[in-house]
């Protein structure tokens, strides 16, 4: 994928544009409630090439 691809895919809600530590001050909490809700499986977050955790749009909405 290339960086333009990935400007294009910013409005799809599947995409995981969010990392953790964003994904938290969009919805206030923590980064422990995140992992939390992940082991609940109530959303299951991507991983990027490194390992590590990407929200979308509709997890957080979910999560929140």
């Amino acid at each position: 994928m290339t960086a333009d691809d990935s400007f294009g895919r910013l409005d799809d809600d599947d995409y995981p544009a969010y990392t953790m530590g964003r994904a938290t001050e969009i919805l206030g909490t923590t980064q422990g409630f995140l992992r939390a809700i992940g082991e609940a499986r109530l959303i299951t977050p991507l991983r990027s090439e490194g390992g590590h955790r990407r929200y979308s749009r509709y997890q957080l909405r979910i999560a929140a």
